[in-house]
């Protein structure tokens, strides 16, 4: 096999990378939906999912801008969720959507 390239191997990572947040983001969704309540400690969060905890805050930093979460104190956050329809009423909501999906898109091309 040919060896691999230094680009190669850091679109590789950034892929892994990518892909593992997403998985991440997926299950810390799921576990704060069943939280009793919609509250979910962050620390037994982050043990639960067996991640430093900046992962976590990566994540709730994330679904707090776009209003799927709010925080209730520093370790504890409430699920406030979004549909579809509530998103198409929100116009930042529906651009970064968009711009998600394109860079999926061309995560995927590469």
């Amino acid at each position: 096999t040919r060896p691999t390239m230094p680009a190669e191997k850091d679109k590789a990572a950034a892929g892994r990378a990518e892909g593992s947040l997403g998985k991440l983001t997926k299950s810390f969704v799921a576990l704060v939906q069943k939280a009793e309540n919609g509250v979910i400690d962050l620390n037994n969060a982050a043990a639960e999912l067996d991640v430093r905890k900046r992962r976590i805050y990566d994540i709730t930093n994330v679904l707090e801008g776009i209003g799927m979460i709010e925080k209730k104190s520093p370790n504890h956050v409430l699920w406030k969720g979004c549909s579809e329809s509530s998103m198409a009423d929100q116009p930042e909501i529906a651009e970064l959507k968009k711009t998600a999906d394109t860079l999926e898109r061309e995560i995927e091309r590469l």
